[in-house]
């Protein structure tokens, strides 16, 4: 009986030792660890996590802005979409993994990037100045 009580005990206090080690593991540097690392088996950049859209339309904007784009993936393409001025989506094309294009448009339109294949919004940006900064995905 003592035998089976100090077996009990001993797996009872590995499990907790585990069940730590993976909870501190989830506290500190990647938010979704996987056994391949962030950047995959294929050494790829992993998937960008997803934004929720602001809600941000297109406003009278008199100053003309050229606004970067780079997609800095190396396995997938993502549309460029300009929210007018209802809030509508527009598109305005895609890029390919590892290109790059400089899109005029104004100061207050909105910008989103979105995964070609599977529609998901990676970022979202609205130029403030009339040099802004280059958009990079993911």
């Amino acid at each position: 009986m003592a035998l089976a009580r100090r077996r009990s005990s001993s797996f009872a206090a590995r499990a907790s030792f585990v069940a730590a080690l993976l909870v501190a593991g989830c506290l500190e540097g990647d938010p979704n660890p996987t056994s391949e690392g962030a950047s995959g088996a294929s050494g790829q950049p992993a998937p960008a996590p997803t934004v929720e859209p602001s809600g941000a339309c297109s406003q009278n904007g008199a100053q003309a802005v050229n606004l970067p784009f780079r997609n800095a993936f190396r396995d997938r393409s993502v549309r460029l979409v300009w929210v007018d001025y209802g809030c509508n989506e527009v598109g305005a094309g895609e890029l390919g993994p590892g290109e790059t294009r400089v899109q005029q448009t104004y100061v207050t339109h909105p910008w989103r990037v979105r995964d070609a294949a599977t529609n998901a919004l990676y970022k979202e940006y609205v130029p403030t100045t009339t040099a802004p900064p280059e958009v990079v995905v993911p």
